[in-house]
């Protein structure tokens, strides 16, 4: 049986005073209705499953009219989970997979409405309550019915990742796994998409859930931004699957999963900053963040902005995916539950495009009140109305119980029957006054009995037990406390601790401080040793190989406790040996001696690390942030070259006085904008107050490149020696300035260029996209080399080879640019002019191919209802201003690229909105895109004719190359050069043919010593006439 997606959408406070933009109306059970009202929209009337006003407070923003928003029904979380809450647990536990989509604007309600609060530092998170809360989203609700409801035999398990761009991180991990997101992505055997190599944990109670939720959550990588103080940086997605016994067939169980998945925002990442708050606590103990504006580092916000144009591309695929899918089934071409091809090229549609369909899916989108974000509303609106249409065949999924499960729930059975038998015989001869007869002891031994069964069965299911096949089969979780206790094990023989197990020590320790948050805080130093060494030999050896041998070492004085208790001993000293050590910003010389105190940051090599004290450490100081430690860092290897020290501070000089004279300037012409001014004065001070703002532009632009380039070459550094010593020394990285037009103008930005040696290729990474790739590499030196000094054998991921991971990804290569003031007298493209030069996006600029681009007028906005003589001749610009303007856009394909390509996908700009073609994956020169859309502007206007006439269009091609030649050795342990390169003993490793020949000779020779030795006994006993004692 087919069903459609159920689609919710949620409307959330004012968060500005503005004119209301919306009109939600739930007239049924499932019939709702949201109308755009105060909008120049032609489709304003949308119909969805549920429609929640839930903008509390509106009186307190709405401007005008308040009349619509008083006649709506205010919507809150206990009323949005009785909805549809039920319906969603029925589905669940009848054995089907159910998906829960949260779509929107960062801050919108996503979170809110799946979760309730998730933040783990706020007293009103949904897992610190454990009885049900008012703020509660529809998955705790949910989860704690189901926990409540949960019977014998029943097994549920958690996962829970974050994809970040192009990696998926694991949150139930405590050692911060994280790998390239298509690895270990399969499909169950019931069908639904997986990864195997992210931990599954078995929940025993309610209170597991939360504790594991909270624990998970503090690992998610989140930025405050100008939407949400805590804006989740990717898709978050969380599984729960619930296996229990089919109550319809005997020896089986039905395997229901739940999906919730919390998208990351849909805003343009260019509109995105990295921004500041303040923390406002209230007298009632409630707190509020209150947005203070842009962070002043403008190379955080670039980073998010870099991050979420990527990000943005699957939620394009996906939005691309249920377009297509809604057209095909408006024309009845497809079958329920049957998927179109291609939209599978990013995380979101590979991972969930196949399962949704095959589950009972619940869409809830979140939208803003105000008229101010109408562009955003209808955009999501457009989104979920493609989604309600599709349908699905939704399947469901069971397995074998395995013997000992049936044995032990027919004995659970029979002894559940016998205790209530005796409890009602106990029952009824009290009534009779006849007293227990001791049946009371019985149902007390039977119950003692029951519990051990229970306990029995639980480990049976949760793999911690006999399965009665004698199998062996470990539970996910009893080989992921394995591999945590070796990792133990094997980071302790390198005198490494593992924050994990030891977060409570009392003992002075050093600690790792990452950028990355879920890099950071991993591993300790623990400094319990009255002298401790750091070096390739000493008590410490760290992974990285900037380390040397007496790097620098560690002296603790003894304890010295004075009369009045107070111990003043325990001095932790600092010595620096034959390595490079940064102290609090400083580098320090050879021999040099500091004492530390709480809080001290030391770069050992190029690993940076806190100081902590445990009990000296002052009450409420703070400890400074990883970004700030990082960038004291980075200045202390700046200020090693003097010239490039001084020629920094020039810059910052020049930097601060650019910015006065432009905030003066600013000042000086709002200040005459206000005065009494003619018409001409005011144009001409608004165009040089644009230009003073792209002036402005263009200085913060120089302030990131800056920071990037000191963040980055570092790295650089450190990277190429990785690649050498993972035997990928074909691989040299230099950084690179690209201009954002296609002819390098414009504010330019900085890249990373890897170049392949042996197949001269190369590609042009962010930033980000780089320090990702390090951050990877560096976690497979570290485990290649406890591999080898455990001797155990390890082989890195597929997709973390050097040259996967930093060819497998999409960068700009070049593009075409186009004028379009022909558009203005609705001429078609010349066919000899489609195909337009692609120029490189870097120096010298040059050809290197064509991409085909053709603009067609149309007489209507539907393309079904063109007629090609309708089409008005044009003599002037001047003839259109108040007529409609309609055009089609086909970008057909790209022809003679440089490279071959595995994944290609245009972009441009048009009217200030990004549009982007499907992501086509075809190994080729020439990828065909076959993209079309429809421009209409209902009524030219003079600022229209304006923009055709000077505006040039970028048409901007991306690809992800074709790796045509891979290397054939593996990264793994049993590659002898890379054993070599990182220092191990290489086994010497014997062709068979030679092995069986030597063993055929140690055959012969023992032959021959055996015949010896008899012909040597019988020497002896025919001159001694002694037997030989065999030994």
């Amino acid at each position: 049986m087919s069903v459609s997606i159920k689609v919710c959408i949620r409307c959330r406070p004012f968060t500005i005073d503005d004119t209301l933009g919306v009109v939600m109306t739930q007239k049924g059970d499932e019939e709702g209705e949201v109308e755009l009202i105060n909008s120049s929209y032609s489709t304003t009337r949308f119909a969805f499953s549920w429609s929640w006003w839930s903008a509390y407070g509106y009186k307190r923003h709405v401007k005008g009219d308040p009349l619509p928003a008083d006649n709506m029904l205010l919507v809150d979380q206990t009323m949005a989970y009785e909805a549809c809450g039920n319906k969603i647990k029925a589905d669940l536990l009848g054995g089907n997979a159910v998906v829960l989509f949260a779509y929107g604007l960062s801050g919108s309600g996503k979170t809110f409405t799946v979760f309730g609060p998730d933040a783990v530092d706020i007293p009103e998170a949904w897992f610190k309550h454990e009885e049900p809360h008012p703020m509660w989203g529809i998955f705790p609700r949910l989860a704690y019915e189901l926990f409540k409801e949960k019977q014998d035999g029943w097994k549920i398990t958690m996962k829970y990742f974050q994809n970040v761009v192009d990696t998926v991180r694991d949150l139930m991990s405590p050692m911060a796994q994280e790998q390239q997101y298509k690895s270990g992505m399969r499909k169950d055997p019931d069908g639904f998409m997986d990864i195997e190599w992210c931990q599954g944990v078995v929940l025993k109670d309610w209170n597991d859930l939360r504790r594991t939720f909270m624990s998970a959550n503090s690992r998610k990588a989140i930025a405050p931004t100008q939407f949400n103080h805590q804006s989740t940086r990717g898709h978050c997605i969380m599984t729960l699957e619930v296996e229990k016994p089919d109550p319809d067939r005997e020896g089986m169980k039905q395997r229901g999963r739940i999906y919730v998945c919390d998208l990351a925002g849909t805003e343009p990442a260019g509109d995105v900053v990295y921004a500041n708050y303040q923390k406002i606590q209230f007298d009632d103990g409630t707190i509020e963040m209150k947005y203070l504006g842009p962070h002043s580092d403008p190379a955080k916000s670039k980073e998010l902005q870099d991050q979420g144009k990527k990000i943005n591309l699957s939620l394009t695929e996906m939005a691309q995916f249920f377009m297509k899918m809604a057209e095909a089934v408006q024309k009845k071409t497809l079958k329920p539950g049957a998927s179109i091809p291609g939209c599978n090229s990013y995380f979101l549609c590979k991972y969930l495009k196949d399962t949704m369909l095959q589950a009972r899916t619940y869409l809830f989108c979140a939208v803003r009140p105000e008229v101010t974000y109408h562009n955003y509303t209808f955009s999501t609106l457009g989104f979920a109305k493609n989604a309600s249409v599709i349908k699905l065949q939704p399947k469901k999924a069971s397995t074998a119980a395995s013997p000992a499960e049936r044995k032990l729930m027919a004995e659970l059975d029979e002894m559940k029957n016998l205790v209530s038998m005796l409890k009602a015989e106990n029952e009824k001869m009290a009534k009779a006054g006849g007293g227990s007869g001791g049946g009371s002891e019985q149902v007390d031994k039977l119950s003692e009995l029951l519990a051990m069964k229970q306990k029995q069965l639980e480990n049976v299911l949760n793999g911690d037990g006999d399965d009665g096949g004698g199998s062996g089969v470990k539970s996910a979780a009893k080989v992921q406390e394995e591999t945590m206790q070796r990792q133990k094990e094997e980071y302790e023989k390198r005198g490494i601790s593992l924050t994990f197990f030891e977060n409570k020590t009392t003992l002075p320790y050093l600690i790792n401080l990452d950028v990355d948050a879920y890099r950071s805080m991993r591993f300790m130093f623990i400094l319990s040793q009255p002298s401790t060494v750091v070096g390739i030999k000493g008590d410490i050896k760290p992974m990285s190989l900037s380390i040397v041998d007496d790097h620098c070492w560690f002296e603790k004085s003894p304890e010295s406790v004075g009369e009045d208790g107070v111990d003043t001993g325990g001095v932790v000293t600092l010595v620096v040996g034959r390595g490079e050590v940064v102290y609090n910003g400083k580098k320090l010389e050879s021999g040099a001696k500091v004492p530390l105190v709480a809080f001290d940051r030391i770069a050992i090599g190029n690993e940076l690390m806190l100081f902590r004290y445990p009990g000296r450490e002052v009450p409420g100081t703070e400890a400074p942030t990883a970004d700030d430690a990082a960038k004291e860092y980075q200045e202390a290897l700046q200020s090693q070259d003097k010239a490039a020290m001084e020629a920094l501070e020039a810059q910052k000089r020049q930097f601060e006085e650019e910015r006065a004279a432009w905030e003066k300037q600013k000042a000086a012409l709002e200040q005459r904008r206000l005065s009494h001014a003619s018409a001409e004065e005011v144009a001409d001070q608004e165009r040089k107050l644009q230009e003073l703002a792209q002036q402005e532009k263009a200085r913060l632009a120089r302030q990131v490149n800056d920071q990037e380039l000191r963040d980055v070459l570092p790295k650089i550094n450190e990277l190429k020696q990785i690649v050498g010593v993972l035997n990928r020394d074909m691989l040299s990285f230099e950084t690179a300035l690209k201009g954002a037009g296609g002819d390098g103008e414009g504010i330019p930005q900085v890249k990373v260029k890897v170049h392949n040696s042996i197949t001269d290729e190369t590609i042009l990474l962010d930033v980000f996209e780089f320090v990702k790739a390090y951050a990877l590499l560096k976690d497979e030196v570290a485990f290649l080399k406890n591999a080898i000094a455990n001797n155990r054998e390890y082989s890195s991921p597929q997709g973390h080879d050097p040259i996967t991971l930093l060819f497998d990804n999409s960068f700009h290569v070049g593009s075409v640019t186009s004028f379009p003031e022909y558009l203005l007298y609705n001429l078609e493209t010349d066919p000899d002019e489609s195909k337009m030069n692609l120029k490189n996006a870097v120096p010298p600029f040059n050809t290197i191919g064509k991409l085909e681009v053709v603009w067609t007028p149309l007489s209507s906005d539907d393309e079904t209802k063109h007629d090609a003589a309708a089409v008005e001749d044009v003599d002037g610009p001047d003839d259109l201003v108040g007529k409609p303007w309609t055009y089609k856009l086909e970008i057909k394909q790209a022809l003679g690229l440089p490279m071959i390509t595995d994944l290609a996908y245009c972009q441009y700009e048009f009217l200030g909105e990004i549009f982007t073609t499907e992501s086509v994956e075809q190994n080729t020169r020439n990828p065909a895109f076959n993209y079309a859309h429809i421009h209409h502007i209902p009524c030219v206007t003079p600022e229209f004719v304006q923009y055709l006439q000077s505006h040039r269009l970028e048409f901007q091609l991306f690809i992800n190359p074709y790796i045509l030649d891979p290397p054939k050795d593996a990264i793994s342990t049993s590659n002898d050069a890379i054993v070599r390169n990182l220092g191990g003993t290489v086994q010497v490793k014997v062709p068979y043919q030679e092995l069986d020949a030597k063993v055929h000779a140690l055959e012969a020779s023992q032959a021959k010593l055996v015949d010896e030795i008899a012909y040597l006994r019988q020497i002896f006993k025919a001159a001694t006439g002694a037997y030989v004692i065999h030994p």
